[in-house]
């Protein structure tokens, strides 16, 4: 069974602006980014996807809107789609947390170190490891031995995070995933398990 899985990073916000850690809190898109998600929309346009999954934040929702409206209906919004859980750190900027020494390891090795208060990188795993499980039960269910074209909606680190994990032999910080920005994986399910390339 193959997959397309085209995954877009929300549009701007504020916080991104101001470069501070945005996991779980709800804010939306600025009215600049708008601008920005012009590329993502034209390669989206006339696209059909057989189904589309969304980050359940704001940021997403809007960027969905704008970018491929799609009825609600149409669209699964999951939690499992959230970004990383920073905890105390989210809203923070690198200059305010660049003194604690949990901070600096985290950066140096973010697998091992949990934000305080916040999500470990085991989960945060995991539950895109659910999230995939579940994908490849949806497309057995309903497109069994037919290529499939799926979207996500979602977060910088998810996008980051689904990439390494998909694609033998590479690592989170391989990806970028700028904002506003489309990243395409072609993934292989074989033995139970999601295999691809870019």
């Amino acid at each position: 069974m193959e997959l397309e899985l085209v995954c877009v990073r929300h549009g701007r916000t504020q916080w991104n602006k101001d470069k501070r850690y945005l996991g779980h809190t709800d804010i939306g898109i600025l009215p600049e980014s708008l601008t920005e998600l012009l590329s993502v929309k034209e390669e989206l346009e006339g696209r059909k996807f057989h189904q589309v999954f969304c980050s359940d934040l704001k940021r997403c929702r809007e960027t969905l809107e704008w970018a491929y409206p799609t009825p609600p209906d149409k669209v699964v919004f999951d939690q499992r789609l959230r970004e990383m859980d920073f905890g105390d750190w989210e809203g923070q900027t690198y200059d305010q947390l660049k003194d604690s020494s949990i901070y600096r390891e985290w950066l140096d090795n973010p697998q091992s170190v949990t934000p305080p208060r916040g999500e470990s990188w085991g989960h945060f795993q995991e539950r895109l490891n659910h999230f995939m499980d579940n994908l490849a039960g949806f497309i057995k269910e309903n497109n069994d031995n037919v290529v499939s074209s799926v979207l996500i909606v979602t977060h910088g680190g998810v996008i980051r995070q689904l990439a390494s994990m998909m694609i033998p032999g590479t690592k989170f910080w391989d990806y970028t995933a700028d904002l506003g920005s489309l990243l395409s994986l072609k993934l292989t399910l074989h033995e139970g398990k999601w295999e691809g390339h870019l």
